[in-house]
């Protein structure tokens, strides 16, 4: 089963990746707090790893989805598989003023919800930054379990989490 192109929190509203996300994903990923996901990037890098989201859902029929926020884009999060294998699960906040509010963690919970119950997957794997202790602390939130794996081959330092269907 195909995941749905947008999904509902109490608060949130998640959905495809768009062009109009372009300005605030750019501000995000030209910033420096883009560190923890390899940036910051060049301006041209940012709409280049935008298109790629947009392009997921088209080339593998899943995806990121959009955070948003009473309308406002704020974050992504979602699966992402680019070379195969066990899908990677990932979550940003684009807008600094979100943090510490708990949006990602809903977000995310949604989506896992999503992909386990209705769409039948059994696994994703989280691939964080060492020095990103928010996203390790949420990753353990969420019941993902630390693993003694390297990262992929494009981030091979970073730690590496699985969330399993028995574990969400």
């Amino acid at each position: 089963m195909n995941p749905a192109r947008t999904l509902q929190t109490p608060r949130l509203q998640l959905r495809l990746p768009v062009a109009r996300d372009l300005p605030v994903y750019t501000a995000f990923a030209t910033s420096a707090r883009a560190k923890t996901v390899g940036g910051p990037f060049e301006t041209a890098q940012a709409f280049d790893k935008l298109a790629a989201m947009i392009g997921h859902w088209e080339l593998r029929g899943w995806g990121r989805y959009v955070i948003e926020l009473d309308g406002r884009a704020i974050g992504h999060c979602g699966p992402l598989d680019t070379f195969g294998g066990t899908p990677e699960m990932t979550w940003t906040l684009w807008d600094a003023t979100a943090m510490g509010q708990g949006f990602a963690t809903e977000a995310v919970q949604e989506v896992i919800r999503h992909l386990f119950d209705d769409c039948g997957w059994s696994d994703v794997k989280i691939c964080i930054d060492p020095a990103n202790d928010a996203s390790h602390r949420m990753a353990q939130r969420i019941g993902a379990q630390a693993i003694n794996v390297p990262g992929p081959a494009r981030w091979p330092e970073a730690k590496t989490y699985t969330l399993t269907r028995k574990a969400a």
